[in-house]
């Protein structure tokens, strides 16, 4: 027989159902035969003939069949390869006729195993062919160091990424950090009490006012006698909105939650008073299109339908108004 293709490896991709899978190679033996599965963690588990798999077809030209007992799941990744021992096991005998058969297997085995070494060296990593190093080694394995060159530039070595100029996280106070990878511990690093943690780890202002004994502003003491300027809403409720365009919005607040029912546009609306606004824009699918007259500094983002929410600040001053802000945020 003769070897015509060189094909060695195949990979299959599971579905949870198939548990057949063509081997479109020659293989002598079941010994031969190598098969991993690879679970959805992207971990390597050689699996046992017989236990978790069946071969057929062991010296049929055009190749076998694998059988799982356990179907691959969707996301498992199986490969089966031939890995044939290199060992030689044709013994001829002086004076004996020539066993053409058995030679031209022996031959096929060779062929095999050089076929499997090349796909292993497939997969190695090798210098371009018009490099003149050699003698690269690898050092041994060296916990929390990293492979790099050495200072000749001749060969690697394990190297400290501190040394490196790498900073690591979390960094200690010491060195500029906090010490954690956390709000409620960097508070912690830093001395902060009972109160700051508590603070760090409120969810929503009420939980933030109950860390630190406070009350919620009384608005109407805020507005009372003062000027227009200084009547700020910060703290109090969002005002919500629905329609198709801002024409019939009466602003009360600096927050303002609009949830768009249909393709909409963000008009020009009047300001109480200058300062700034936000406008929460919930966009769900439908679009949104800026009017002409708002000022911008042409750097603002592009407006995505497809957010979970367009936030959009507008700054007035001397009635004058400009978007200073457009965030597309995720949901």
């Amino acid at each position: 027989m003769t070897l015509s293709s060189i094909e060695t490896k195949t990979i299959y991709g599971g579905n949870g159902s198939t548990a057949n899978f063509a081997i479109p190679f020659m293989f002598m033996r079941d010994e031969d035969i190598e098969v991993v599965l690879t679970d959805i963690a992207d971990i390597e588990f050689v699996q046992t003939v017989s236990t978790d798999y069946h071969l057929s077809g062991a010296g049929e030209q055009t190749g076998g069949v694998c059988t799982m007992n356990m179907p691959p799941e969707g996301g498992q990744i199986l490969v089966i390869r031939r890995s044939p021992a290199i060992v030689q096991e044709v013994d001829y005998v002086e004076n004996d006729a020539f066993p053409a058969a058995t030679h031209e297997m022996a031959l096929d085995k060779l062929t095999m195993i050089c076929q499997a070494l090349a796909e292993r060296l497939d997969r190695t990593i090798t210098f371009r062919v018009s490099s003149a190093v050699t003698g690269v080694e690898l050092p041994e394995p060296n916990a929390g160091r990293v492979l790099a060159w050495n200072k000749d530039g001749d060969n690697l070595a394990n190297k400290d990424m501190v040394d490196l100029g790498v900073v690591l996280l979390p960094l200690s106070v010491s060195e500029g950090g906090t010490g954690a990878d956390n709000a409620s511990d960097a508070l912690s690093g830093f001395g902060f009490g009972t109160a700051g943690l508590a603070l760090a780890a409120s969810e929503d202002s009420s939980e933030a006012l109950a860390a630190i004994n406070g009350e919620p502003a009384d608005t109407d003491i805020l507005k009372a006698d003062t000027p227009d300027l200084l009547q700020a809403v910060y703290g109090d409720e969002a005002q919500t909105y629905t329609g198709t365009d801002l024409s019939d919005l009466t602003v009360n607040r600096n927050h303002i939650e609009w949830t768009l029912t249909e393709a909409s546009q963000f008009c020009d609306v009047t300001l109480p008073y200058d300062g700034t606004y936000i406008f929460h824009v919930y966009p769900a699918g439908f679009g949104l299109v800026l009017a002409a007259s708002y000022k911008t500094d042409g750097s603002l983002a592009d407006l995505d339908s497809e957010a979970g929410e367009i936030r959009i600040v507008i700054e007035q001053y001397n009635s004058r108004k400009a978007i200073v802000s457009l965030q597309n945020l995720e949901a």
